[in-house]
């Protein structure tokens, strides 16, 4: 009982401290108690996703945007987030057909748009359970209120890439025992930077573009993203992956890309009930350039 009641008291803690804006805590206790009640807490790192289109209009100046606040030479450029600011891009079917991002892997766009309920483009998602609506100037407000959230997840990405083959593992280590407590999921998403293609709404860079999922299983006939994650205080689960790119991505002669430009996410999601249902609590992002 004492261990269930000192596991409550840290996910309280750490439920609540994340809603407040601009909390910065970086705790360093010890993490010697048997109950988890001293677990080290670390800094949390910002997931966004977006839903976008080729294909949609509006999309193409909060894309731009984005990618002004995310580029280093622009002045707008986020620099208080630039570590931690971690972008996926999810191309979708609408407004209209024949968008080439979304038309080579449909099934994970279409489970994460029913998941998050998207309902429009552009449509951003601020770890998981904060609606960012569909402007960049909200995106990067909601970006700042976001980082550095406490958190009792660690993730750490090792990989290299061998031409088109990325191979490696994921750590995602708990500091408190969460044995007990379902819900929470690990993803791993593999993404693209800068491909060009000149898109019907006028945008012709592509970043942080979606290509696939690597968790995951098929459970009686429905395909599931995610791996389950269940640690004891200080234990770590790894996630082992060695993936090909297909070479005839995104099977479109109008699109440009390079192989250097392949990347890693994976986050940690709570898939559960409450006001918390949806939030990401840890990401972590490796480009293979």
């Amino acid at each position: 009982m004492r261990k269930n009641l000192n596991i409550l008291i840290l996910l309280s803690f750490i439920l609540l401290s994340c809603g407040q804006e601009g909390s910065n805590v970086t705790a360093t206790t010890d993490n010697n108690n048997e109950g988890g009640s001293n677990a080290i807490v670390y800094d949390s790192k910002i997931l966004m996703e977006l839903f976008t289109s080729t294909t949609c209009g509006p999309c193409l100046p909060q894309n731009t945007t984005l990618n002004r606040y995310l580029d280093p030479t622009s002045s707008v450029y986020a620099g208080d987030l630039a570590d931690k600011w971690i972008v996926l891009r999810y191309h979708v079917w609408w407004p209209s057909s024949g968008d080439p991002y979304y038309d080579w892997n449909q099934s994970p766009v279409i489970n994460r748009e029913a998941y998050y309920d998207v309902g429009y483009v552009p449509h951003m998602y601020t770890n998981g359970n904060v609606d960012s609506a569909g402007t960049a100037a909200t995106w990067r407000t909601n970006a700042r209120a976001a980082v550095n959230q406490p958190t009792v997840f660690k993730i750490d990405i090792n990989g290299s890439r061998n031409g088109n083959n990325i191979s490696g593992n994921v750590q995602v280590t708990s500091s408190a025992d969460l044995s007990d407590v379902s819900g929470f999921k690990l993803y791993v998403a593999v993404t693209h930077d800068n491909s060009t293609y000149n898109a019907p709404n006028g945008q012709t860079v592509f970043d942080q573009t979606f290509v696939d999922f690597l968790t995951g299983s098929n459970v009686d006939g429905q395909q599931i993203y995610s791996d389950t994650i269940s640690l004891g205080a200080a234990e770590t689960m790894t996630k082992a992956f060695n993936w090909t790119m297909d070479s005839n991505w995104p099977n479109d002669s109008g699109v440009s890309w390079s192989i250097e430009k392949l990347n890693l996410v994976a986050f940690v999601q709570y898939d559960g009930a409450g006001q918390n249902n949806k939030k990401v609590y840890q990401v972590e992002a490796l480009a293979f350039d």
